[in-house]
């Protein structure tokens, strides 16, 4: 269990007094006091997938996969009908009746656990149609493949990196006892949905052709990490999203182009480079 303080206070508007001073009149600048703050405690806990957590999930994953063809639901129903490996964070000591949201969700799904294979086909078809013309090959390969799984982690933009770096422990942790348990279970390749962004400088400066792959950035170090063990991988533009520029000495209007990338990482790959992200993820925290 973690608990995770959040502080966040209003400013109030400044007031103006008039004093009269003999036969002039002065106009002073009164700052109101300091609003008290807020103080919020939340305290998070992991849980493996259940069908309660459904509306959660979908949500989360809905926000990973845009501009893609496929059944969110069903893809959300899949993920948690195999929870093997898996794992949603959500608030600790919900009573009943409160809301009770799925913050985040991490899972290594297999292909092969996919029950309706005309919905895995509509989604690996769609994520083919975002590949260039030097990694569709390959990729093809790599989806049609038994052995691929996907490596799904979303969340929400302010969640405390300790718990995105927990996620990623419960991953190795439950793969590498899922390997040992089940010797029909030999994930050979992981493809990851990640959230990435083109800062508006790149797009004007870098003209690519229509099939190129744009030069991405990642929010988090994680995936940044990942991107740099990956074998394949591959970006797509979300239209109607932006972000705000996070460095306050930009204008506003500099907005980054929203942006999803597949990396292709393989398993043991990203076994290996586990304590690494905890330990970068931990740090920052």
């Amino acid at each position: 269990m973690i608990t995770h303080t959040n502080e966040s206070s209003s400013s109030g508007d400044e007031e103006m007094s008039t004093s009269d001073g003999g036969n002039s009149e002065t106009e002073t600048n009164v700052l109101p006091p300091m609003p008290a703050m807020e103080v919020t405690q939340i305290e998070f806990e992991a849980y493996p997938p259940a069908d309660e957590d459904w509306d959660g999930v979908r949500a989360l994953l809905d926000g990973l996969v845009k501009g893609l063809t496929l059944d969110v639901g069903n893809f959300s129903q899949t993920l948690i009908d195999n929870y093997k490996v898996g794992t949603v964070i959500k608030g600790a000591d919900i009573e009943e009746g409160e809301d009770d949201p799925v913050f985040a969700v991490a899972s290594i799904l297999p292909l092969s656990l996919f029950p309706d294979s005309a919905k895995l086909k509509q989604l690996t078809t769609s994520l083919l149609s975002k590949c260039d013309a030097d990694t569709t090959s390959d990729v093809d390969k790599i989806l049609s493949s038994p052995d691929t799984a996907f490596l799904l982690n979303a969340k929400f933009n302010n969640l405390p990196l300790q718990i995105t770096a927990q996620l990623y422990k419960a991953l190795k942790m439950e793969l590498i006892t899922e390997r040992r348990e089940n010797t029909s279970y030999n994930v050979r390749n992981l493809v990851m949905l990640a959230k990435s962004f083109q800062e508006p400088e790149q797009g004007r400066k870098v003209k690519r052709s229509k099939h190129a792959t744009p030069s991405v950035q990642y929010e988090g170090a994680d995936l940044s990490m990942l991107s740099e063990i990956a074998t394949h991988s591959f970006s797509w533009k979300v239209t109607d999203e932006t972000l705000a520029p996070m460095d306050t000495t930009k204008r506003a209007e500099e907005v980054s182009q929203g942006y999803r990338t597949v990396l292709v990482v393989p398993t043991d790959r990203f076994l290996k480079s586990v304590d690494k992200i905890v330990e970068t993820l931990s740090s920052e925290s």
